[in-house]
């Protein structure tokens, strides 16, 4: 059984859920981008949710 967590911190799950949310809005966004034509700033926009959830948990799994 795990431990709760103390008060002044996160559950240890979020940074994870952060990251797999973020790559799921990031592969939709890609898959929603028209591919006859694909633009760099459309694959750099479609790749930032993924980018700020990673910043994001490696902020939260830092020792």
């Amino acid at each position: 059984m795990s431990a709760p967590h103390s008060a002044g911190r996160l559950p240890p799950r979020l940074g994870l859920a952060l990251l797999v949310g973020g790559g799921l809005v990031s592969f939709v966004a890609l898959g929603a981008t028209p591919h006859d034509g694909l633009h760099p700033l459309a694959l750099m926009g479609a790749l930032l949710p993924l980018q700020l959830a990673a910043l994001v948990w490696a902020l939260l799994n830092r020792r």
